[in-house]
């Protein structure tokens, strides 16, 4: 059924044309524009010049990213928003250009969809294996860009379920940290480990490091799938971990924090999750189809099931909530029963 309020036609026309947005972004990023207009605002005749281009194409598309509100436009000069500089400028403070350079690759791959939904295979498989075997700079660059876009999330997180102070938290495929790190910030003398697999936990020391909070983490290399979870501790936080994985993978990750986690403790699920039909919200659909893409598994699962799969491990579900605007994801909290 079409939106409420918006025709048909419309609703087809903009489904058809929303590529050209990201295809704009992407264009900009490949180009150097972001790079060249955060050394200095500019006029389009001069970045046309510093980035090799045809200033009538660039001028249209510094104008498509000024509609866009990736630029601003103050007369005939361009200026990046200082807030978007670490998403699109390769080497700032808290550079998160690898997600936009793994989105860059997965648009080429999206026009392949056709085929990986009639084959049922990843088209960019980026499961654990992928990472122990691919390039470790690669690795770096995205655990990088999901630690930067995830940090006001974890703040959220914590703000939504604190720990008591002197608490031990285990963080399962924590990427960067940032989560333990958010909780250690904010709490007296909690001791957060950072579970995951060697080439993460390398990239995660070396941002940790950066940004004075390795004293905030300790490291424990292990893989979800085959290792036994470090313990006993107070809280478990799986953030972004189901929706990578099967419906058996995921019961195994909820038994093993069962067995970590010392009675009455804590389980924390953080992740996108969809409504039960799993067609809404639209977002999480297509973060589901996202999953899809990307591994042999993945799905963005009903908070539903994963409450039901977390009860049959013998946890107490407390309650489940949207962490709100302008986040997309949602938090389990629940308890280990005796």
């Amino acid at each position: 059924m079409p939106e409420q309020g918006v025709s048909p036609v419309a609703l087809f026309g903009r489904t058809l044309a929303s590529f050209q947005e990201s295809a704009a972004l992407f264009a900009a990023h490949s180009l150097g524009v972001f790079a060249t207009i955060h050394a200095k605002p500019q006029i389009a005749e001069d970045v046309a010049r510093r980035c090799n281009c045809d200033p009538r194409g660039i001028e249209r598309l510094l104008n498509s990213l000024v509609a866009l509100g990736l630029l601003h436009k103050h007369g005939a000069t361009y200026v990046l928003p200082r807030e978007l500089a670490p998403y699109v400028v390769p080497g700032v403070d808290g550079d998160a250009t690898g997600m936009l350079d793994l989105s860059a690759e997965l648009f080429r791959e999206w026009n392949d969809l056709a085929r990986g939904v009639k084959e049922g295979v990843p088209l960019h498989r980026l499961s654990s294996d992928a990472l122990l075997g691919g390039d470790p700079e690669r690795v770096r660059r995205y655990i990088r860009a999901v630690h930067t876009n995830s940090r006001q999330a974890a703040r959220r997180v914590v703000e939504m379920a604190p720990l008591l102070p002197g608490s031990t938290l285990l963080d399962i495929a924590g990427g960067s940290g940032i989560f333990g790190a958010e909780y250690a910030r904010a709490t007296p003398d909690l001791k957060a480990i950072l579970f995951d697999l060697a080439p993460t936990i390398e990239a995660a020391h070396e941002i940790l490091t950066a940004e004075g909070l390795e004293d905030r983490v300790t490291y424990r290399t292990g893989d979800y799938r085959s290792d036994p979870f470090p313990g006993p501790v107070d809280a478990v936080l799986l953030s972004n971990l189901f929706q990578t994985e099967s419906p058996e993978i995921g019961h195994t990750i909820l038994a093993k924090s069962r067995e970590a986690l010392r009675p009455g403790g804590t389980l924390l699920v953080h992740g996108v999750m969809t409504e039960p039909d799993e067609t809404k919200p639209p977002a999480a659909a297509m973060f589901s189809l996202l999953m899809f893409v990307l591994f042999d598994q993945g799905r963005a699962y009903p908070a539903e099931t994963i409450s039901d799969w977390i009860a049959q491990e013998g946890f107490g579900v407390r309650f489940v909530r949207p962490l709100g605007d302008p986040f997309r994801s949602k938090l389990i909290l629940a308890t280990r029963l005796e």
